[in-house]
């Protein structure tokens, strides 16, 4: 079981991350909590890290409504 506590006292306590990509196929290379970000991600130093738990992504879907996802140990989850 994995678990994070995001805020502390109304102040946050990990510094989650905040992704913004254009189509949900994308999701899948972004950086996750064991690798950096992958394919069209890989060498951008803004997507060479692990991602924390928590960390969030809008997803734009052209002709479409957005969506959210949130990161949890077993990866990426439409919210």
């Amino acid at each position: 079981m994995a678990g994070i506590l995001l805020t502390m006292g109304g102040r946050p306590n990990v510094n989650v991350m905040e992704f913004v990509v254009d189509t949900e196929e994308e999701i899948q290379y972004l950086p996750t909590t064991n690798r950096s970000g992958i394919e069209s991600f890989k060498g951008d130093a803004n997507f060479d890290f692990c991602a924390p738990l928590g960390s969030t992504c809008i997803v734009g879907n052209k002709n479409s409504y957005l969506k959210i996802y949130m990161l949890f140990s077993f990866g990426w989850k439409e919210m």
